[in-house]
C-alpha cells in the first residue's frame, strides 16, 4: 500500500470516529429535554427518571423512555469572573435549636450562616479579586435586595452584618418559590451567550447561592417554574443551595423540605448541600461552594479527601 493510500485510509477512519463521537440532538429531543427538567439524581436511591451520563465537558441525559439526549453543555473550563448572588433565609422558627460549640457557647442559626458567608466572601475574593457579590434576604412576608453587585467585600460585609432574624408568630407550612425566583430573575445579572447573538463568549458567569433555613416550611412552586427555567436555560448560570436545618425528627419536616430542594437542580450541575446544627460542617459546606462552577466536578463525583481510607490505614499500620 502506498503512502498516499495509507494517508487516505487514516483520514477516512478519523472522519468516521469523529462522526461517531459527535452528537447533534435532533429537533424532536426538545420535548425530551422538557421531560427531563425538574428531575435530579436521588442522593439516597438513584431513582430519578433522568440519570446523567457525563464526560469532561458535556452533561447528557437518559430519559425515562431510554432515548439518549444531550442536555448541556460544551463550555470552556475557564476561571471567568463570577457574579454571585447570595440569598439568605432570615426566618427563625418557633422551635429553633441553636448551634452549640465545644466551649458551651450557643449561637443562632442566622449568626452561624452570616459567619460562614463572611468566610466564603473573604476566601472567594482572595482567589480572584474580580468576583462580585450581591445580597438578598428572604423573610416570612417578603424579599429584600440589600446589596448590588460589587467586588468591594467591605460593602458586602457591612450589609451582611445588618441582616437580622425574622421571628415568626405562626409558621408557614409552605413557602412560595414563585415569588423568590421572580425576584431573582428581575434583579440578577445574566451573561449574554453566543446563542443570543453576542459578538463574543461571556466575560463572566452568574451564580445564585440560596441558604434556606426552615425545617417546617416546604418550598414549592404554585404557578410553574418559568423563572427557574428561564435562568437555568442560560449555560453560564448556576444555582447552588445550602439547607441549614433542625436535627431531623418527628416534630419537623426536614426530609420533605430537602426532597423539594433537590428538585431545584434541573441541570444536574448544582450543588445541593445540607447541614444540621454543626458549626464546623456549615463552614465546610460553604467551602465546597468556593470551586468555580465551570471547573468543578458534578457533586456526586466530588471528593474532599487527600488520600484513600485504605492508604490512611496502611500509613497508620506502618507507623
Amino acid at each position: 500500500m502506498s503512502n498516499k493510500e495509507s494517508e487516505d485510509e487514516v483520514q477516512i477512519i478519523s472522519e468516521k470516529l469523529q462522526a461517531a463521537t459527535t452528537l447533534d440532538p435532533p429537533a424532536h429531543n426538545n420535548a425530551q429535554q422538557a421531560a427531563c427538567r425538574g428531575s435530579r439524581k436521588s442522593v439516597n436511591n438513584g431513582s430519578s427518571p433522568c440519570q446523567p451520563v457525563v464526560d469532561d465537558k458535556k452533561v447528557s441525559c437518559v430519559a425515562a423512555g431510554g432515548d439518549f439526549h444531550v442536555v448541556t453543555r460544551n463550555l470552556p473550563e475557564l476561571n471567568l469572573p463570577e457574579k454571585i448572588l447570595i440569598v439568605i433565609d432570615t426566618v427563625r422558627e418557633q422551635q429553633c435549636t441553636p448551634f452549640k460549640l465545644g466551649t458551651g457557647a450557643t449561637y443562632s442559626p442566622l449568626y452561624m450562616i452570616k459567619r460562614a458567608v463572611e468566610s466564603f466572601v473573604h476566601a472567594k475574593s482572595t482567589i480572584q479579586m474580580s468576583h462580585e457579590f450581591a445580597l438578598m434576604t428572604v423573610d416570612a412576608r417578603s424579599i429584600h435586595w440589600l446589596c448590588d453587585y460589587t467586588s468591594d467585600i467591605r460593602t458586602v460585609l457591612v450589609h451582611l452584618d445588618g441582616v437580622s432574624e425574622d421571628v415568626v408568630d405562626e409558621e408557614q407550612r409552605i413557602y412560595d418559590l414563585d415569588q423568590l425566583f421572580e425576584a431573582i430573575y428581575t434583579r440578577i445579572t445574566i451573561p449574554t451567550t453566543r446563542e443570543q447573538s453576542a459578538p463574543a463568549a461571556p466575560t463572566f458567569t452568574s451564580r445564585v447561592i440560596l441558604i434556606y433555613g426552615r425545617s417546617n416550611s416546604i418550598p414549592k412552586f404554585h404557578n410553574g417554574r418559568k423563572y427557574l427555567y428561564d435562568l437555568t436555560d442560560n449555560p453560564y448560570f448556576f444555582l447552588d443551595v445550602l439547607f441549614v436545618h433542625e436535627p431531623p425528627g418527628e416534630d419537623n419536616r426536614c426530609e420533605e423540605v430537602y426532597a423539594e430542594i433537590t428538585t431545584l437542580d434541573t441541570t444536574n450541575l448544582s450543588y445541593i448541600l445540607e447541614v444540621g446544627r454543626n458549626a464546623a460542617n456549615i463552614h465546610n459546606n460553604m467551602a465546597k461552594l468556593l470551586a468555580h462552577p465551570l471547573q468543578r466536578p458534578l457533586q456526586n463525583d466530588a471528593s474532599y479527601t487527600l488520600y484513600s481510607t485504605q492508604a490512611a490505614q496502611e500509613a497508620h499500620t506502618n507507623v
